[in-house]
């Protein structure tokens, strides 16, 4: 049957606060309270001076980077996520309900630049320490003066892969031809009419890379040919720019910029081409992102990724960035740093430390040994064969304990964003992984907050008697 409109008011004719109340039980509601404004806040404002325009406090800078990696949307939509839902509105810490963007995308560009990568894993360590903290060992001895212990770290690396295309010889050298005929056309513009515009060959490389790319499986010889003819194209571009450099013709900062990564990418394919190599140091993967170094990883699925090395500690469940770098690096160094910073952060040395075959060389053994901290492993030397077996048998418990970090990482990467790093400036970029770590942190500290305030509210006189 159908029926006629009424003419009772739609729900768009109400406001908010008629008709809603935020719900305290709500994530957003309860990640608002674990996360330390305050002291976020004195890291935050020395960054700006007293007069001039006001800039957003750090709860809207850095509560909208925290749902942007929550939710992996652009800079766009967390504006357009945020204008719709009050639960969002209420975390970045609006008074008032209100159907405006609270500020415009381009602002998150700052928000990441503002916020470092080194600001933001203090704030993070701020908001996981008393959760993280360990339990005291209890001394065999009362009168023993040593360091106190207590607790477990685990320690791991991986890498955060950037969002940039597979990189190849040939597909570097083509971009860089078609960038450097660019900074040819800027070169030349203002003598248009006056003096012909320096011949390049720009239809023949685009020519030839385009026939290349559609064989699926080239010859060793044809990549060398194409890579050959690419290098001829590209060094006669790189002369015609210095002519014209050299007769007084300007450019902007940012082609500065970028011609100095092309002579450098030059260099290298140059030289790898010559010498019949595929390495080099400080190797360029990418024009727009020439930080970003090749970081072999043996995986299977990927023996080599491009992004920033990242190497993590793990304590009672909560997630530490210990070290970030775009060059690649040997984690088993960091473990005297991470013994400190875990010192540092909960007043202790570890009980023990749990880690893979890379970080228990006879350096870093010999150090636990003097601080009184097992290190996982089987010992050097020879073994008695019923210590063997007890010591083999406890190898095996500190594998699966240290399954614990694989999956921090696996849970970063696929929820959190951190297998593809959009970022395109480098700073940004460590910005960004410290930030998957830190709402990943923040998403455990809501659900024992949760089971906590159920588990209080359970027990309760009111809570019994409501039930029965």
């Amino acid at each position: 049957m159908y029926k006629k409109m009424s003419g009772q008011m739609r729900i768009i004719d109400y406001t908010l606060s008629d008709v809603f109340t935020l719900d305290p039980n709500n994530r957003w509601v309860q990640k608002a309270q674990l996360v330390p404004w305050e002291i976020a806040e004195e890291k935050y404002a020395h960054m700006f001076r007293k007069n001039g325009r006001r800039a957003k406090d750090i709860r809207t800078a850095l509560g909208a980077l925290l749902i942007q990696q929550d939710m992996k949307c652009s800079d766009e939509v967390v504006v357009q996520n945020i204008k719709e839902n009050p639960y969002l509105q209420h975390f970045i810490g609006m008074e008032k309900w209100s159907n405006e963007a609270p500020f415009d995308p381009s602002l998150m560009v700052w928000f990441r630049k503002r916020l470092s990568a080194k600001v933001l894993n203090e704030i993070n360590e701020e908001m996981c320490r008393r959760a993280a903290q360990p339990k005291e060992d209890e001394a065999d001895d009362p009168d023993d003066t040593d360091e106190p212990h207590g607790g477990t770290l685990i320690l791991d690396a991986t890498c955060a892969p950037a969002d940039i295309a597979y990189p190849t010889d040939s597909s570097l050298l083509a971009d860089a031809i078609e960038k450097s005929d660019e900074i040819i056309d800027k070169l030349h513009e203002p003598h248009i009419g006056d003096q012909p515009r320096p011949r390049t060959y720009r239809n023949n490389s685009r020519k030839v890379f385009k026939a290349f790319v559609k064989q699926r499986k080239p010859s060793r010889k044809q990549i060398r040919a194409v890579i050959r003819s690419q290098l001829g194209y590209l060094r006669r571009n790189l002369r015609f720019i210095d002519e014209m450099l050299a007769a007084g013709d300007e450019i902007g900062d940012k082609d500065k910029k970028q011609l100095e990564t092309i002579r450098i990418l030059y260099d290298q394919q140059s030289r790898m081409y010559k010498q019949k190599t595929h390495s080099v140091e400080n190797r360029i993967v990418s024009l727009s992102q020439p930080d970003i170094r090749p970081i072999p990883r043996g995986k299977a699925n990927a023996k080599t990724e491009f992004g920033a090395k990242l190497a993590i500690s793990v304590v009672n469940g909560y997630t530490f960035a210990e070290h970030i770098s775009y060059d690649n690096f040997n984690e088993g160094i960091l473990v005297e740093d991470s013994i400190n910073n875990y010192k540092k952060r909960f007043g202790m040395l570890p009980s023990q430390i749990l880690a893979d075959t890379i970080y228990r060389n006879q350096k870093n053994r010999a150090l636990c040994k003097e601080l009184g901290i097992r290190l996982s492993g089987l010992p050097l030397g020879r073994r008695n064969a019923e210590k063997y077996r007890q010591q083999t048998k406890e190898f095996l418990a500190d594998c699966g304990a240290r399954n614990e970090v694989e999956g921090k990482i696996g849970t970063a990467k696929t929820r959190y964003g951190m297998n593809r790093i959009r970022a395109r400036l480098p700073e940004s970029g460590k910005s960004v992984i410290v930030l998957a770590i830190m709402a990943m942190n923040l998403s455990k500290l809501a659900k024992a907050f949760l089971r906590r305030f159920l588990r209080m509210s359970y027990f309760t006189p009111n809570f019994v008697a409501a039930a029965v």
